[in-house]
């Protein structure tokens, strides 16, 4: 994961996934998620705490 601040209050935030670093491969995806630096951004954080917590 990668964040960018931009002007005007914006965040970028940019999701990688790839193959495990022992594993064959050269592929990659990657999106980025751009959101307003206030209540978006802790909106995501609560929500990526959930999931990671196993309650979302």
């Amino acid at each position: 994961m990668r964040a960018a601040f931009r002007p005007g209050g914006h965040v970028g935030l940019t999701w990688a996934l790839r193959p495990w670093r022992a594993a064959d491969g050269t592929w990659r995806a990657e999106a980025t998620t751009w959101l307003e630096a206030g209540e978006q951004l802790a909106a995501l954080a609560a929500e990526v705490e959930a999931f990671l917590e196993g309650e979302g």
